[in-house]
């Protein structure tokens, strides 16, 4: 990491975790506990790209700006938000849970809104100019007006192939010479999922606007109902359409299926209700739709690339697990 990004953590009251185990001891862990918000941020930088995530809970609404000025180095900014509530106000974007967010750098002032009393967490890979001059325009031959089009169009996308890659960082906790060569191959597949939806929507046909409002009244209901086992005659009939033209049509607007889609929402909810101590494994499970347990590992493992009692372990009180080793005091008081 450069000295000046670590001054501005520091400038920021945030405070270097040494040993903190709540993510990978490959990157560096930090906390903050301030007047509008409290929380981790953890990075792990290379000449390439720079890995952040962030969890954290804003206490009151907050307004900050992001000068990119300040990050010569850097091409483009993208975010995977996991749990976020706000606004970006210059552009004008609503920050949403499960979207993206992907800015060019252009050396302007970049200001957000983020509301009070709401979880945020993201996860973000920042690429370096070097890394866009050698993959992109070394290797695969793309001129900077066309990679300028590709980050300045891709806020029209949707979020869902991310996903997995942001869970997959998240959960991410082995310390190995390997490591190195996961974050790059990471960093990379995140890069291609950009490009390639960037490319995909230049050739697809696009949903006309009723369709597209249909498509979001069928995201909502599931998101409302999604430990439901809802039929797909239920969500043709909101949809108005079709089961056949309601299922390709999902696919297309959210690059999965709808079976996909409530899974993924069930994986979010109990990946959350695994951070709370009192509630089993077992009924974690009832909560978000499942009778089987064992169902509901595979499942959790398949998304998340890690299972329900990994998760709850490291959510342990400290003198129990994962801050075992964790002597800063503000640490221990976050994870008690």
């Amino acid at each position: 990491m450069s000295k000046d990004f670590e001054s501005i953590l520091s400038y920021s009251n945030y405070t270097l975790l040494e040993n903190c185990q709540r993510f990978s001891s490959h990157g560096k862990t930090y906390f903050v506990d301030k007047e509008e918000m409290d929380g981790f941020y953890w990075n792990y930088e290379t000449d390439y790209f720079r890995i952040n995530i962030h969890d954290s809970f804003i206490k009151r609404d907050t307004f900050f700006t992001m000068d990119l000025k300040e990050f010569p180095d850097f091409l483009a900014f993208s975010s995977y938000m996991k749990a976020a509530h706000g606004e970006c106000l210059s552009p004008y974007k609503a920050l949403r849970s499960k979207s993206s967010f992907i800015i060019l750098n252009q050396k302007q002032s970049v200001r957000f809104l983020l509301n009070g009393q709401t979880p945020f967490q993201t996860v973000e890979i920042d690429f370096k100019r070097q890394m866009i001059e050698d993959y992109l325009m070394t290797q695969y031959q793309l001129d900077l007006r066309e990679i300028s089009d590709i980050f300045t169009e891709s806020h029209k996308f949707n979020a869902g192939k991310l996903e997995k890659i942001a869970d997959e960082l998240l959960h991410y906790h082995v310390n190995s010479i390997g490591s190195e060569l996961f974050y790059e191959i990471k960093a990379k597949e995140w890069l291609s999922v950009i490009i390639n939806e960037y490319y995909n929507h230049q050739t697809a046909s696009p949903l006309n606007a009723e369709d597209d409002l249909a498509l979001g009244n069928v995201s909502s209901y599931i998101d409302d109902h999604y430990a439901s086992n809802i039929p797909q005659d239920l969500l043709a009939k909101i949809a108005m359409m079709s089961k056949t033209k309601l299922k390709n049509a999902f696919k297309l607007k959210y690059n999965m299926t709808i079976t996909e889609y409530t899974q993924r929402r069930r994986m979010s909810m109990a990946e959350q209700l695994l951070k709370t101590p009192h509630l089993s494994i077992k009924d974690v499970a009832l909560t978000v739709g499942y009778q089987s347990h064992s169902r509901f590992s595979s499942l959790f493992k398949k998304y998340m690339g890690i299972y329900p009692y990994e998760i709850r372990n490291r959510h342990q009180p400290t003198n129990e697990k994962s801050c075992a080793q964790c002597q800063h005091t503000l640490c221990i008081h976050k994870t008690e």
